[in-house]
Formats: C-alpha cells, sequence, structure tokens
C-alpha cells in the first residue's frame, strides 16, 4: 500500500510552480491525485462574495480565472490578510482537511500536488499530516530573472529557505516551460507516484 504524498511546491510568483504541478500529474501512475492550493479557499470564499452580491459571472468574473485574478488581486491579498490576522492557520488548517478527506476517499496512494506554498506556517501545520502515514515533498524552484513580486513575497519565500528542509530545488531560464513540465514528469517517476 503506497503511502498518502504530499508535494509542496514554494517559489515566486511566475516562476513556473503550476507547470512543474501539472508535469508532476501528468507523470503520475497513481489515478488518485488531487491539485490543491492553500489559496483555493480563499478564491471560493471570494467567488461566494461576488455571487453575493450579484457580481459573480464564472468564466469573465471569477477568482478562478488567471486574468480576472490578476485584475482583482488586490481583494485576494486584503481578504486574505484579513482571514489570517483573525487565525494565522486558517488557509493551512482547511488545506490539511481536504487532504484528510481525499485521503479517505481512497484506500492506497492518493497524492496531492500543491503549488502555492507560501508560508513557514502552511508546512509547520502540513507536517501534522505525517503522524496519519503522509509522505511530505518540498520543492522550490526558480526561474533566472523572476524576482519577488513584492517585498511580502520575498519575505515569506525567503523564510521557507531559510527554515525548512527543501528536498528538491530546482532553476530554470527564462522561456522554459517545456523544460519545467518535462521535468515535473522525471519528479513523478522517480517519486515513484
Amino acid at each position: 500500500m503506497a503511502p498518502p504524498t504530499l508535494i509542496l511546491i514554494t517559489g515566486y510568483a511566475r516562476s513556473g510552480k503550476d507547470t512543474l504541478a501539472g508535469g508532476i500529474l501528468a507523470g503520475a501512475a497513481t489515478p488518485h491525485f488531487v491539485k490543491l492550493n492553500f489559496a483555493d479557499f480563499l478564491k471560493s470564499a471570494a467567488n461566494t462574495f461576488m455571487q453575493a452580491v450579484g457580481l459573480f459571472i464564472k468564466g469573465d468574473r471569477d477568482f478562478n480565472e488567471d486574468d480576472f485574478k490578476a485584475r482583482k488581486r488586490k481583494f485576494l491579498v486584503d481578504a486574505g490578510t484579513f482571514a489570517r490576522s483573525i487565525n494565522v492557520d486558517v488557509f493551512a488548517d482547511l488545506f490539511v482537511r481536504k487532504c484528510e478527506n481525499a485521503a479517505a476517499a481512497w484506500d492506497d496512494g492518493i497524492v496531492v500536488v500543491c503549488s502555492d506554498w507560501r508560508y513557514v506556517n502552511e508546512y509547520k501545520v502540513a507536517r501534522g499530516l505525517e503522524s496519519a502515514g503522509w509522505r511530505i515533498i518540498t520543492i522550490r524552484i526558480d526561474t533566472t530573472g523572476i524576482d519577488a513580486a513584492n517585498e511580502e513575497e520575498g519575505q515569506s519565500i525567503g523564510a521557507i529557505t531559510r527554515e525548512i528542509p527543501i528536498g528538491l530545488s530546482y532553476s530554470f531560464q527564462p522561456a522554459s516551460k517545456d523544460k519545467i513540465h518535462a521535468e515535473g514528469i522525471f519528479i513523478a517517476r522517480q517519486l515513484g507516484i
């Protein structure tokens, strides 16, 4: 029986985290995998808010759509900052519960890939899964010329790099989407997932 596996990917915005995650999922041999991000809960709540006030249009005004999310990022940042000011672990706690629910749905080999690991506390909360037999893999990705989007991102990713053991670390040149995706496929095979 394969242990449940959580793959946490960190790096600056636009460094290729989602592309690497896509490659890992494409290369995974297990049929039981989930792409789950800490911010999924925030985006869902933001969409629910917009629906409640009559502004939500799926695909046009939807925080799961990259263009809309980029244009309205300040709302997500402010809402996330507000929620974390009340409970710093709010999104990490929700994430872990979702991982536990996914593992309960399948008996063998669930793989959860997270491409938006941004804070030390997220890792610390997720480590609680180890007591339930989870294997946690940490990955950092960098792309030359991509720096922190803002001071807060620089500080949070810097803290991860200093405080958390990174299992795998990759650095790519710009415009390497195909190479990043291929590396993700290789990682899945290397990890035996």
